[in-house]
């Protein structure tokens, strides 16, 4: 019961006592009638209070909203309900035979880390900043970059192409381009094995990318994918040499359920005497004598997946069919001014076989192969013909989380060149967050 009520509850009471024996002895019909007349006045008071304080309380509660709405918005509190964190790192044990190698006495690494923020401010738009903590980041530089990607991506932004069978995506910015199939797992973490193949290709470019599909369900197939970019195409960060831009295109198409293919085409345009972009076996110099250069390159990629299960990935390690099967092959041409034109080709056959939800084996056959008898520094060992015949297998502890074991047989040959017996024992701890 309010205080008023209460306040009021006991005057009415001392009233009452005061006058209960003068009432009792000698009441009148007159006093009795002036007692009753001054009760009701009293209940009447009490009302009115009771009024004035409910009406006091809602008058509070608005102010209370009121300054709760006119208050600044925390814009972290804002800003977490739309950005997404996630990350990989493989955490491993490297022990190479030549002591002359890498790793010749064993080596604890940390060969990828990687954490990755995404801002979508709206149904269109994703902002995507990925930054590469390899080996605890002991150096940065122009070679090794802390930001591994930063751009914006924006997809569906067209009304006009709602309804019909195209869509259209974009990415703006620093990006990863997707020449080829293995770039999408060349690391440690999302491979089936630890290593990459010997001619593995990658493009980490500045530039515009558009993509997407055309359905082609009328005619009874699946959708046509397409992806085109142009980026600056020389190495280093954020920089132009003024020279004509790159060129990637690629097709992708899957003529039956289990089968796909596609095809990758790049041209650098002229670097000057810059590094370029690309890299195929991590090699991307200018070839010896030369002025001015560009890299040409293409390749064509087929998978295949036997009881193919409803989980599909780029990385056939994260897919449930029970086997996969890869095949590529590509070439690249540096054709050089004032200096002999330096070209090659390469490719691979790789296999994953799930012997359970837990256990898998794999194995990858790959080679890159220089023409003619020219030597350059193939996965940083000067060769003419690079090849690598990698065995493994691995433990998924739960579906992110994967322990793998391998062993790679890699040979080096070319003019006065002898293998360097640099094979490589791999222990690492697989993580996805």
């Amino acid at each position: 019961m309010p205080k008023k009520v209460l306040s009021a509850v006991l005057i009415l009471g001392l009233v009452l006592a005061g006058n209960f024996s003068r009432v009792s002895a000698d009441a009148s019909d007159e006093e009795i009638t002036v007692l009753k007349t001054q009760v009701q006045e009293l209940l009447k008071r009490i009302e009115v209070l009771e009024q004035g304080q409910v009406k006091v309380k809602e008058d509070t509660a608005k102010q209370v909203e009121a300054v709760k709405k006119s208050e600044p918005t925390v814009l972290m509190d804002k800003a977490s309900s739309k950005l997404k964190i996630k990350g990989r790192a493989a955490f491993g044990f490297y022990n190479a035979e030549n002591e002359a190698a890498a790793y010749s006495q064993g080596s604890f690494e940390v060969p990828d880390a990687k954490i990755q923020f995404a801002f979508q401010p709206d149904e269109i738009n994703t902002v995507v900043l990925r930054l590469s903590l390899n080996n605890g980041v002991t150096s940065i530089s122009s070679t090794s970059p802390l930001v591994d990607y930063f751009f914006l991506q924006s997809k569906d932004f067209l009304p006009a192409l709602k309804d019909s069978p195209f869509s259209l995506a974009t990415r703006l910015g620093k990006f990863k381009l997707g020449f080829g199939e293995e770039t999408w797992s060349d690391n440690a973490i999302e491979s089936v094995l630890v290593s990459n193949s010997a001619g593995t290709t990658t493009v980490l470019d500045e530039g515009l990318e558009l993509a997407g599909k055309i359905k082609l369900d009328k005619i009874n197939l699946k959708p046509l994918g397409w992806v085109v970019s142009f980026t600056d195409g020389n190495a280093g960060v954020g920089s132009d040499n003024s020279q004509g831009k790159a060129f990637m295109g690629k097709l992708i198409f899957s003529p039956i359920d289990p089968l796909y293919l596609s095809a990758s085409y790049y041209d650098s345009g002229r670097l000057k005497t810059a590094n370029a972009e690309m890299k195929v076996a991590g090699l991307a110099t200018i070839p010896t004598g030369a002025l001015n250069w560009e890299r040409h390159a293409w390749e064509i990629d087929a998978r295949y997946d036997f009881g193919k299960g409803k989980k599909w990935e780029n990385s056939p390690l994260f897919s449930d069919s029970k086997s996969i099967l890869r095949l590529s092959y590509g070439a690249f041409s540096d054709h050089a001014a004032a200096a002999s034109e330096r070209s090659g080709n390469f490719g691979f056959v790789e296999s994953i076989y799930n012997i359970n939800k837990k256990v898998y084996t794999a194995g990858r056959v790959s080679f890159v192969d220089l023409d003619g008898d020219t030597t350059a520094s193939l996965n940083s060992v000067t060769a003419n013909k690079y090849q690598r015949y990698s065995l493994g297998g691995g433990y998924r502890l739960r579906e992110n989380a994967i322990l793998k074991l391998a062993y790679d047989w890699n040979k080096e040959s070319g003019p006065g060149i002898s293998d360097m017996d640099n094979d490589l024992l791999s222990l690492v701890a697989a993580l996805q967050f």
